[in-house]
């Protein structure tokens, strides 16, 4: 095996395999792009391995397939079904087994007689190299008693090659191949198995610029599209995609005559939402913080320590994360959909009632998608909404699922070394009383940011702001309307603000007449509010991230620790959360 200027991944392959730590490996993740420009893995594993006797490739669609004529010959010999007497067993069922696959040359594509040839030849004289493709297909993460019996089959004798001392002994060599882990079934990902599971990652900033360089030489000036992105700006453009994505867009580029930056954000978030989309929701910002009314402390802190560095690279400025506390209503969705516009960077929903699955396993394999997703979209904002209900450690009566859904999603935020700056979580709470102290600390969601119920000042920007919005003429806030919307939420604020329209519309009445009357006639309805405003008091650990009148009741603490109890003990009792 030569690792002259081999991939990461394929090195440690090798180093494994020269050191005896294993003969058997699971290749995982970014298996279908090119390893190199134009070469796919299964091209690139047959051309680096080409010193090989016979290199055998399998999946259940094409069956036993080899890298040259040469070796398929060679394997045949080995198997001796060439000079097998027609009486024999295995020649017999061989030959039934072609005539039903319809060609008398062709070896069988059912496991239950395809992999126990494979056998033969890893124990054969010769070096030989197996490569299994669409493993989760043959050995799929089912529950043992769902099995069939030939699944199960295929699940030990495969399990068995990575242990075997013979195979290791002749230096052949077993390769699995699936773009998801959690898809194999978890025998094989055990240690006890001795398959290392290595993961194919996705092209680094230098390996997309070689290519994007490589693209734009062979296009040409003449010949390809006209390039509004330099082949860096591409290499930047496309983080999170593929070799074989990057070619797709610039062949969609060369048909419309452009390579825009336009072209290539719509179409990196068209792959992942076709790879990704139903355990993630990829959202278009619709507007940004000039949209938001008030919040005027909020929007300062968010432009300093998150826009700026998100654009500028600087990502030792941003925080790991960021926790938006304070009742219904208040802003916390909307400020950060604004964040996501202003900062330039992609803008996805984590809902986990999405990945939550009817199989055994499936929770965990669709948190491990969602994850792959956000790695890819990255520089990415990703919004959890109501964390304190969505995500929990669980209880005893789901298997134990939503403890390792946890503990995973607490694995990722904690990557601070691989996300800082490029994924930015944004959880959204009223109850951050409720949400798990391992997801409050610093180094996940380390910033917790108040939103409260606006004074009057910011209710006269939030009631301005909200007009531009809808389009509606206001030409100033009356201030009947300021003093008759006192302790309304921005979401109160948002429904009069409607509720005008229509009254504009239906009955012809200016728009000042309309709001004071929509204000006049509707009820706030937001449910312990002064308690909501308290324990965000409470959870903030910046009083900079407070407004001024706030701060002096925020910095003493046994007074604020006081009034939540008292609050607590009038009526204003947690709910109880709910688990993942």
């Amino acid at each position: 095996m030569h690792t002259d200027i081999a991939p990461g991944w394929y090195r440690t392959l090798v180093a494994k395999y020269t050191s005896q730590i294993a003969h058997s490996f699971i290749l995982h993740f970014n298996i279908h792009d090119y390893v190199v420009p134009g070469r796919p893995l299964y091209d690139y594993l047959q051309a680096i391995l080409a010193q090989r006797e016979i290199i055998a490739r399998y999946n259940r669609a094409e069956g036993i397939t080899f890298a040259l004529p040469s070796m398929r010959t060679r394997a045949l010999a080995l198997l001796g079904l060439e000079q097998q007497p027609v009486g024999d067993p295995l020649r017999t069922a061989l030959a039934g087994l072609q005539r039903a696959g319809g060609g008398a040359d062709e070896l069988p594509r059912a496991p239950a007689a395809a992999l126990p040839l494979l056998e033969r030849l890893l124990r054969s004289e010769a070096r030989v190299a197996v490569l299994l493709d669409y493993a989760e297909t043959l050995l799929p993460a089912a529950d043992l008693a769902a099995m069939s019996e030939g699944d199960r089959a295929a699940l030990i004798l495969v399990q068995r090659w990575g242990r075997d001392a013979e195979i290791a002994a002749a230096g052949n060599l077993v390769i699995l191949t699936t773009s998801t882990l959690a898809d194999l079934h978890p025998v094989l990902r055990a240690a006890s198995a001795r398959f290392e599971a290595i993961e194919v990652p996705l092209p680094d900033l230098a390996g997309r610029l070689t290519y994007c360089r490589q693209l734009a030489a062979e296009l040409g000036e003449t010949e390809g599209p006209r390039w509004e992105l330099d082949p860096q700006a591409l290499a930047v453009a496309t983080a999170g995609l593929g070799l074989i994505h990057i070619q797709d867009i610039v062949l969609r580029a060369q048909q419309e005559g452009t390579l825009t930056r336009d072209l290539v954000r719509e179409r990196k978030a068209e792959i992942v939402a076709g790879e990704f989309g139903e355990v993630l929701e990829i959202r278009e910002p619709r507007f940004g913080l000039t949209a938001i009314g008030g919040l005027a402390h909020v929007k300062r802190y968010l432009e300093r320590s998150v826009i700026r560095p998100l654009r500028h690279g600087n990502t030792a400025r941003c925080p790991a994360g960021l926790l938006f506390t304070g009742p219904a209503g208040t802003g916390k969705t909307a400020m950060a959909e604004a964040l996501a516009h202003d900062a330039g960077v992609n803008f996805v929903s984590l809902n986990l009632g999405r990945i939550l699955g009817s199989y055994v396993g499936q929770s965990e394999r669709n948190l491990e998608r969602a994850l792959r997703a956000i790695t890819a979209l990255a520089p990415v904002i990703v919004m959890i909404d109501e964390i304190d209900q969505t995500v929990g450690r669980g209880g005893a009566g789901d298997s134990g699922v939503s403890s390792r859904l946890f503990k995973r999603l607490l694995e990722f935020m904690s990557d601070a070394l691989a996300n800082r700056g490029r994924v930015l979580v944004v959880a959204a709470t009223n109850r951050p009383d409720l949400v798990d102290a391992a997801l409050r600390r610093p180094g996940r969601l380390d910033k917790k940011i108040p939103f409260l119920v606006p004074d009057e000042e910011e209710r006269a920007g939030i009631l301005a702001a909200l007009a531009a919005r809808s389009g509606l003429a206001l030409t100033a806030v009356p201030t009947e309307c300021l003093r008759g919307s006192e302790g309304w939420t921005g979401a109160e604020l948002e429904a009069a603000m409607l509720k005008a329209g229509e009254l504009v519309e239906d009955e012809g009445i200016s728009p000042e007449a309309a709001l004071e009357r929509a204000i006049a006639t509707l009820s706030p309805s937001t449910a312990d509010i002064e308690y909501m405003t308290m324990l965000a008091l409470a959870e903030c650990n910046d009083s900079d991230l407070l407004p001024e009148r706030y701060r002096p009741l925020a910095r003493d603490r046994a007074t604020l620790a006081q009034q939540v109890a008292d609050l607590a003990a009038s009526g204003a009792r947690p709910r109880a959360a709910r688990a993942l």
